[in-house]
């Protein structure tokens, strides 16, 4: 193996219910009223978008989150949640200490299906851009599972000499899978099909 591709929230980067306050606070800002149940509309439609697009454009977000939630948002809106995302981050030092050691034994990288100068910063917010060779949105490239995703990856490495990690079970585990990768499921599931982790640091003890 001489890569290993990481995915960023709840992977990486654990969920924090801050997440939802970044929303909060966009709209707020914005002079928007809300409730609990349109953020969390919001926050669902978001990810909703990588099931109808290939690729993360910051104004077909905007117009699917208006059409979905029945909001008139801008794509300032989406520009001010990046900017409130970056502080959705903290320091987990055995994260840090697994990636340095993964980072000496193998090629790192992230490709993530959020915008990858966001998923930038708060990677170096937590410690850990420095040990990854690059960082790759899918506004610069596709959304997982698109079958083009990792073509960036496998110029430069056969999908046999690669492993995917992340949590979520189809975009992380079996699309790589599907293309001929290894994967690496971070769970509290249990899997009698597939290989996990609890937390990161268990790499350590598999890689």
């Amino acid at each position: 193996m001489k890569a290993i591709i990481f995915d960023v929230d709840n992977t990486l980067i654990e969920w924090q219910d801050k997440f939802f306050n970044a929303i909060v606070k966009t709209l707020k800002d914005d002079g928007h009223n809300y409730s609990m149940d349109l953020v969390h509309k919001i926050f669902e439609t978001v990810d909703e978008n990588e099931a109808v697009k290939e690729k993360l454009e910051k104004q077909d977000l905007v117009n699917f989150i208006n059409e979905k939630c029945q909001t008139n948002l801008t794509v300032d809106f989406v520009n001010k949640y990046m900017e409130n995302l970056d502080y959705c981050v903290s320091k987990d030092e055995s994260v840090i200490k697994t990636v340095e050691y993964l980072s000496k034994k193998y090629d790192l990288y992230v490709i993530t299906n959020w915008f990858t100068a966001c998923q930038k910063v708060r990677l170096e917010k937590s410690g850990l851009l420095k040990y990854f060779k690059d960082v790759i949105g899918a506004d610069i490239n596709y959304f997982k599972p698109n079958p083009k995703t990792f073509d960036v990856i496998f110029k430069k490495y056969k999908p046999e000499e690669c492993v995917y990690v992340g949590d979520n079970l189809k975009k992380d585990v079996m699309f790589p899978i599907s293309m001929g990768m290894k994967a690496i499921w971070k769970t509290n599931l249990e899997s009698k099909e597939y290989q996990t982790i609890k937390n990161i640091s268990d790499l350590m003890n598999i890689l």
